[in-house]
């Protein structure tokens, strides 16, 4: 089963703690009414990490996050999931800094390539879109 070790008030997880889910995650930080609140950390039993800000058990605010392979992200979050402003670096040096939504480049970006080639505009929903302003270098 699932195992919290913490500070517990009212019949819940409430205050700083440490909670392993039945599927093998770890969530470090506060806790309210049960759920993940303010500064905390996830590590999930596959290698995946997010270490941030939540809310009400969601992450949102700032944060960043490893994946097993290398890739890592840093910057805004919203529901679960990357949206607004950040960097996001492959495993292979690649980079891309600008807006995301849902998860994917969507809005103003630039991305540079391992190689030292870089790209500068608009992507809508992880594609790019050519601009008058983009450029390729």
């Amino acid at each position: 089963g699932s195992i919290y070790l913490g500070e517990w008030r009212n019949n819940t997880c409430t205050g700083e703690g440490i909670y392993r889910a039945i599927n093998g995650d770890i969530y470090r930080g506060r806790f309210i009414n049960g759920l993940i609140y303010d500064q905390g950390s996830r590590t999930s039993f596959d290698g995946h990490q997010y270490i941030g800000d939540y809310l009400f058990g969601r992450s949102e605010g700032h944060g960043t996050y490893r994946w097993p392979n290398g890739d890592n992200y840093v910057g805004s979050w919203m529901n679960n999931d990357r949206t607004g402003n950040g960097v996001y670096i492959w495993a292979n040096d690649d980079r891309y800094e600008g807006e995301f939504l849902c998860g994917e480049l969507h809005g103003s970006g630039r991305f540079q390539c391992s190689n030292g080639k870089k790209l500068e505009g608009q992507w809508i929903h992880g594609i790019y879109i050519k601009t008058s302003s983009s450029s390729m270098e």
